[in-house]
């Protein structure tokens, strides 16, 4: 009688299985790096705006008014970088029109303070913004002490803001 070769069918079972959790495995870490990869372009993003104000700022004496408060409108402000060189192009959230873009807010009557925002895709990211800080950009959406923002105009909260600001 002569022995057959190959491999039975459990055997070929469990190795696809195998094959399939390792492979579910990647894509989730895969998903997170592209997360947090966006996230440090957010946080990069910020960084190049607070120097380009604080340029605008030498030069002004004081940093752009925020003309649509209490609800902060970004384009406003880095038009005005834009137009007066400061920057070379608009920041745009990584993730595009379907993720909430970067907000300039000033305090009320004063130009000599202001917060910008970025939202974040890890929620448990350790520089997230804290309930303090989340309150100017809170328009009556969500939980202020929650700090939720993300997602486009129909509000889907799925982020966590970041938030820096001056002083």
């Amino acid at each position: 009688m002569m022995k057959q070769k190959g491999f039975t069918l459990i055997e070929l079972l469990v190795t696809m299985g195998i094959i399939a959790v390792l492979t579910g495995m990647a894509v989730f870490n895969f998903n997170q790096s592209r997360m947090r990869a966006r996230d440090v372009q957010r946080k990069s993003d910020l960084s190049q705006l607070v120097k380009a104000l604080e340029l605008y700022k030498n030069d002004n004496r004081t940093f752009p008014e925020n003309p649509s408060y209490p609800v902060p409108d970004e384009t406003v402000v880095q038009t005005e970088l834009l137009n007066g060189e400061y920057i070379q192009a608009y920041f745009v959230d990584p993730k595009g029109a379907d993720w909430q873009n970067y907000r300039y807010n000033t305090l009320e009557g004063s130009t000599r303070q202001y917060w910008l925002m970025a939202c974040l895709e890890n929620t448990s990211d350790s520089t997230r913004a804290t309930a303090d800080q989340c309150v100017r950009f809170y328009n009556g959406r969500g939980d202020p002490d929650q700090c939720q923002c993300g997602g486009n105009d129909n509000f889907n909260y799925t982020g966590a803001m970041y938030v820096i600001s001056n002083p």
